[in-house]
């Protein structure tokens, strides 16, 4: 069978369409070696709140921009840990399943991190474990490839160590990848459409792009099948 390798940066607290790809895939690069661009979503996201939604958002500072994300140290004091556990607990306490899943992520909001790679990953694997999702997992970090070389051509040494024969890319590689390159290396390029699913949400009204503990709050045992549902591959 041919090995589908899709690639991310790793998010704090991951939407859903994040989950719904890598559920359709054999093999996630994390992408700890890229650089942090503006409007990253790699320190916050966004939960459900009574008058709307609310962005969570880790306190690395804009002068961080351009650090490569390996590199990304945490604030030395974790009250910002605290604030985010508070905010989850009495936005969701009363959602259907929270109490099922309150217990392990909690706990991973009161461990000690350096680095924001090491909590986002601890977070991601969390979610990838609720959402049953088996998965290979490597770090760009871990595979000897140059970080200076430009988008295309270092994710495409990323994949030939992966050993990928399919790269599964987001809609919007259409617009940035050097696409002739995919072909040039004999890696099949795919591409994932993703179609936001309603649910049922704590609060009257629905919130699309939410970080993905909205769903898994929500709809517990179900979130699986609804994120997974929500998405597929298409050659163009």
């Amino acid at each position: 069978m041919p090995k589908i390798v899709t690639i991310h940066q790793p998010n704090y607290l991951p939407w859903i369409g994040f989950f719904s790809k890598i559920s359709h895939s054999d093999c996630l690069i994390i992408g700890d070696t890229y650089l942090l661009g503006g409007q990253s979503v790699l320190n916050r996201n966004k939960i459900r709140t009574r008058s709307g939604w609310s962005y969570l958002t880790i306190p690395i500072g804009h002068k961080s921009e351009g650090t490569r994300i390996s590199d990304l140290s945490l604030p030395a004091k974790n009250e910002w840990q605290k604030v985010h556990w508070k905010m989850i607990h009495d936005n969701y306490a009363n959602a259907a399943y929270f109490n099922l899943y309150k217990s392990e992520l909690e706990k991973l909001y009161h461990e000690q991190y350096r680095r924001i790679c090491q909590l986002n990953e601890n977070l991601i694997q969390y979610l990838l474990d609720c959402f049953n999702i088996k998965i290979e997992i490597l770090k760009a970090s871990d595979l000897g490839i140059d970080p200076r070389l430009e988008k295309t051509d270092l994710m495409i040494a990323l994949l030939k160590k992966a050993g990928a024969d399919i790269y599964l890319s987001g809609p919007s590689g259409r617009i940035y990848l050097e696409i002739v390159k995919f072909g040039q290396n004999y890696i099949d390029l795919k591409y994932f459409n993703f179609q936001h699913p309603v649910y049922p949400q704590r609060y009257p009204g629905f919130e699309p792009n939410m970080s993905s503990i909205d769903l898994l709050f929500n709809t517990g045992p179900m979130a699986s099948r609804i994120m997974q549902n929500s998405g597929n591959i298409a050659d163009s």
